[in-house]
């Protein structure tokens, strides 16, 4: 099986460069932009269900007619129109910006007096293939832990955690991205 899922990859990624969606089998993959069962156009037939609800091991791809399941532990990310998902010990997280750290989203259910509710909780890694952890002040400390004056910006410019998702659209980043860019040039001018 992944033999043979391993030689479709090779055939299907030469038609990956300008599709809507596919999936990312490898890091590398995703660097070069290359799909798996991808399509070229928007009005194509080609669904993506990640089964988390269910929680079954892989993901169904709907391709030319045809329903693929691809293990969730086998690829590195997928790409469904214009949303990057990224799988992680089988959940999956919405891609939103490579830098410094990369970031991602989440969108899960909470309980509320009323109910529940939708809420965005936001996460990153320190690489492309590192560990996704929830995007906190303590986290990021513990990630960058030789960078005492990003430390110090941190709880100067943050009050809470959920601070840290807000964007900077004067430099089309996330805030912690740039003040973590800033505190790594002051380091290496030193």
């Amino acid at each position: 099986m992944r033999t043979i899922f391993m030689a479709l990859s090779f055939i299907a990624s030469g038609i990956g460069v300008n599709a809507q969606s596919g999936v990312y089998v490898t890091y590398d993959d995703f660097e070069n932009n290359r799909l798996t069962y991808a399509t070229n156009s928007p009005a194509e037939d080609n669904k993506i269900r990640f089964n988390e609800f269910i929680a079954k091991p892989y993901i169904i791809v709907k391709h030319k007619g045809e329903k693929v399941h691809v293990f969730k532990d086998e690829i590195y990310a997928y790409k469904n129109k214009k949303d990057i998902v990224r799988t992680w010990n089988f959940t999956p997280y919405y891609f939103l910006e490579k830098g410094p750290v990369w970031i991602y989203y989440r969108d899960v259910y909470t309980s509320q007096p009323k109910g529940t509710q939708r809420v965005r909780k936001y996460f990153y890694s320190t690489y492309g293939k590192g560990e996704i952890v929830p995007l906190t002040v303590d986290n990021l400390k513990r990630s960058f832990p030789d960078n005492s004056p990003f430390h110090l910006f941190l709880d100067a410019q943050f009050r809470n955690d959920a601070e840290l998702a807000h964007y900077d659209s004067y430099s089309n980043k996330f805030k912690v991205n740039t003040l973590l860019e800033k505190t790594r040039a002051g380091i290496t001018k030193n």
